[in-house]
Order: C-alpha cells, then sequence, then structure tokens
C-alpha cells in the first residue's frame, strides 16, 4: 500500500499507521513516538553549520565533527591567561618554556671583570588528551625578569594547568673579581618530553663569554664587547647576559627574556 501525503497532515492517533510505502509532499508533524523498522526516530535541532550527528549510546546529539588528522591550529600565550578548549577538540600538543633569568651586574670595584650570563628557561613538552569542549586551563607564563646591579633574578615558572610545567633559569652572579658561574638552566616536569635550559656563561675578564643562556626556542643573549650594561635574553625564554666594568662605574646585568606556552591543536 503506499500513501500519499500532499498537505500539512498530522499523524496523532495509533489507528494512522503507514505499513507501506509514503511520500511526503508538505510538511509530516508527528506528536508522538515514531519507529522506522523498530528502530525509534528521533528529532535533533540542526545548531551549528557543519555539525554531525553523535551517539552517545542512547541519545544523538549535534556536535562539531572530531579531528580526524594532526593539530592544525595553535594558539601562542606570551602571557598568563586561560586556554578555553575549542569545539570538538578533547586533545592538544603543549609547548611550556620557563622565563629566561637576568645576567648578573658589574661592580666598578674591579677593573674589566663581567658579571655572568643568566640560564635559559627550561621546556616541557605533553600531548594532553581527555580534555572538554568548552573547558577551561589556566596557563601561566613566566614574564619578564630586570636585570640589577648585583647577583640576577632567576627567571619565572611557566605551566599549563597541572598537566606540565617549566622553571626559569637561575639568575647570573655580580662580577666583582674573580671568575664567576653562570646560572644554571631551568627544567620542564611533568611532559612527554622535558628539557633543561643552557646555562649562562661565565663571568670572567677579556674576552668575555658571559652571555644569556638559551632556552629550547634558543635567543640566549650575547655577551658584550666592551664595558656596559648586558644585553637582554632574545626568544622566549633566553637568558641576560652579565655586565662589564671597566673599573670606572657599576653596570646592571641584562632582562631574561619572557617565556611562552604554545598550544596545538
Amino acid at each position: 500500500m503506499a500513501i500519499t501525503l500532499n498537505g500539512t497532515t498530522g499523524i496523532t492517533t495509533p489507528a494512522d499507521t503507514i505499513t507501506g510505502n509514503a511520500t511526503v509532499g508538505g510538511t509530516l508533524a508527528v506528536a508522538g513516538a515514531t519507529t522506522v523498522g523498530g528502530v525509534a526516530v528521533v528529532a535533533v535541532a540542526p545548531s551549528t553549520a557543519g555539525n554531525v550527528l553523535t551517539s552517545n549510546g542512547s541519545a544523538w546529539t549535534s556536535a562539531a565533527p572530531a579531528s580526524s588528522g594532526g593539530f592544525s591550529n595553535m594558539q601562542v600565550f606570551t602571557s598568563t591567561g586561560t586556554f578555553t578548549v575549542p569545539a570538538g577538540v578533547t586533545k592538544v600538543k603543549v609547548t611550556v618554556v620557563g622565563g629566561g633569568a637576568a645576567g648578573g651586574g658589574a661592580s666598578s670595584s674591579c677593573s674589566f671583570y663581567s658579571g655572568s650570563g643568566g640560564g635559559g628557561g627550561g621546556t616541557s613538552i605533553k600531548i594532553v588528551s581527555g580534555l572538554t569542549p568548552g573547558g577551561t586551563v589556566a596557563v601561566t607564563v613566566g614574564a619578564t625578569v630586570s636585570g640589577g646591579s648585583g647577583n640576577g633574578s632567576s627567571g619565572n615558572t611557566s605551566s599549563f594547568g597541572a598537566y606540565c610545567s617549566a622553571t626559569g633559569g637561575a639568575g647570573g652572579l655580580l662580577g666583582n673579581g674573580g671568575v664567576k658561574k653562570g646560572g644554571t638552566g631551568g627544567v620542564g616536569t611533568g611532559g612527554d618530553i622535558n628539557f633543561y635550559g643552557s646555562a649562562g656563561g661565565v663571568g670572567t675578564t677579556v674576552p668575555f663569554v658571559n652571555g644569556g643562556g638559551g632556552s629550547f626556542l634558543g635567543g640566549g643573549s650575547v655577551a658584550p664587547t666592551v664595558d656596559g650594561t648586558g644585553t637582554p635574553g632574545l626568544a622566549y625564554g633566553g637568558g641576560g647576559s652579565g655586565a662589564v666594568s671597566n673599573g670606572g662605574f657599576p653596570y646592571n646585568g641584562a632582562s631574561g627574556a619572557a617565556g611562552v606556552v604554545i598550544v596545538e591543536y
């Protein structure tokens, strides 16, 4: 039996049962449960364009399609903030780099002695899975540390929630006579891969080798060639170099560069 419905038709009673083929030429309004071939038919709003129907085992929902390949988007945090998980995303790759340390200052009391370089920030790289679309993760980025006349300040820690983090490098030492050890590099923790930053250069007399240590992204500063303040860290997490004094004036060490958190999805 074939039934053709060419108008706006409502089937509202159990007696209105279609047992053959039905062609609907207008709008068919079904007020009760509808079963086709023994399977319940459920109406789901289309929601956002490009969504697909997804079953959770008991119901259908309209959701963005899951990613079928590798990571194709990137969000870069150069300051502290919040990562909001995009629709359809449950897994991200995170690269966390700690802040670079400041170089040590140079005293006016010792001729042509330099402060040592600050260490580079550590790095942690991790694949984070099981995220919920629309959820949030706190992101902390180790801020820039300024150089000073004494020992350099250590770099600040960066992190991606509680998943992984990376410490900043250790500050360089004041150059006031004798050889000064460079600041050690920071280190990543909690990642699938964790790296140390490079140590800062040694503070000594000419030739000066007191540049800042680099991070996983490079960018340690170069050593000064004449007396004066140091040179700041370059790439994210790079340490600042120490200062050099010829004995006439004290000079400040250079600042370490801020860290960074890179989220790929």
